[in-house]
């Protein structure tokens, strides 16, 4: 039982500090055989003409090694800046079939003044990129969140295909005349081409709390869904768990539902994310990650862990140490944690260094990852 640990990009000074890991395991019996891949914003290449690009790493041995697969240049020509997420489609979709990739990012002009959710498609596991369409556009990429605010931006997209139609998530400033700072927002296409009109999956009518960062599983051994959300406003950031039985109706928009405690008293913080794992009787065993945790009122560095569809849960330690704090550090910025194709759990993070930007790590758990992380 050991940790590999890998550095996958190194931050220079000066770079913006990566964010937003986000960690795609493929379907072992689907056309890539298991093959990882890794994407994160780096905002890196502001002197290319494209602006910057969202990277994509690949691994081909369970998370131990890496190397640079793809660069996704923005179509549009504003740069591909913000909040990239990376999806293998599990059943054909308008032109593409089972196995091929969507990624979809916020473009973003140098000058901030527009924030654009794109989403690009590849066939052939990630190497090349075509640019599909535009799912929506906001106004300029201010974060303001007091509750005088007038920024229209939007953020953060998440992808989740349900019977032949793909779902985009996303944070939304533009309902402000509603009373709420922020909403998640979703639109959906059957041909990647065209979008239904935005329609409000979480929104809480206080202009305090804000719904953001919306992230879902995919189906549970019972078909039902789960996804995590960060309400901001209140100083912890907590994190709130939503149901769905099939994918598409998230319940009252105005619940944000229940928040995410262990039986420990360990709270998540901020960015948060999930996924589920088999649990070998029938069941599943669901990870919701954080930025960070609180314990005892300290930022800490845990995980929560569910064997019982998020009726309960236990803090579990991340393989990757970091230090977290809660003002002028991004590290675990949105992390992910997933198993590989061998069933090891695998974490990538952020975690920052010594030029003052941010590491993109990898660290892959072999044998009982329960007991190497140390579940309480």
């Amino acid at each position: 039982m050991s940790v590999t640990t890998t550095v996958v990009h190194s931050g220079s000074v000066g770079e913006a500090g990566a964010m937003y890991s986000r960690l795609l395991v493929t379907d072992p019996q689907g056309p890539h055989g298991g093959a990882m891949l890794l994407t994160c914003e780096l905002r890196l290449g502001v002197a290319d003409p494209a602006g910057p690009v969202f990277p994509v790493w690949r691994s081909d041995d369970g998370g131990r090694t890496w190397r640079e697969h793809a660069r996704v240049a923005d179509h549009l020509g504003r740069g591909n800046r913000y909040q990239p997420v990376i999806y293998e489609l599990p059943a054909d979709l308008a032109h593409l079939h089972r196995g091929d990739l969507l990624l979809a990012g916020n473009a973003i002009p140098g000058d901030g003044s527009t924030t654009t959710i794109a989403l690009y498609s590849s066939r052939d596991g990630g190497a090349t990129w075509q640019f599909e369409s535009v799912v929506d556009s906001g106004g300029p990429a201010l974060y303001d969140p007091a509750r005088t605010s007038t920024t229209t931006s939007i953020w953060e997209p998440e992808l989740v295909l349900v019977d032949g139609v793909l779902a985009v998530y996303f944070a939304d400033e533009r309902e402000k005349h509603r009373g709420m700072l922020q909403v998640i927002s979703r639109r959906a296409s059957s041909d990647l081409r065209t979008w239904t009109e935005a329609e409000t999956v979480v929104g809480i009518p206080d202009r305090y709390r804000r719904p953001g960062m919306f992230v879902a599983t995919e189906p549970l051994p019972d078909g039902s869904y789960r996804a995590v959300v960060e309400i901001v406003g209140p100083h912890e950031v907590p994190i709130h768990w939503r149901t769905s039985r099939d994918g598409v109706d998230w319940g009252d928009p105005a619940e944000p539902g229940p928040m995410l405690v262990s039986l420990e008293g360990v709270v998540l913080s901020g960015t948060p994310n999930v996924a589920w794992t088999p649990d070998g009787r029938g069941g599943a065993t669901i990870v919701a990650t954080a930025r960070h945790s609180w314990l005892d009122g300290h930022e800490a560095n845990h995980a929560l862990v569910s064997d019982d569809l998020g009726t309960t849960w236990r803090a579990m330690q991340l393989p990757v140490a970091a230090v977290r704090h809660v003002h002028a550090d991004a590290s675990g910025y949105s992390q992910a944690v997933r198993w590989n194709a061998a069933g090891e759990l695998v974490q990538a993070t952020t975690v920052r260094n010594a030029a003052g930007s941010h590491d993109v790590v990898v660290a892959v758990v072999a044998g009982d990852w329960r007991e190497r992380v140390g579940v309480l």
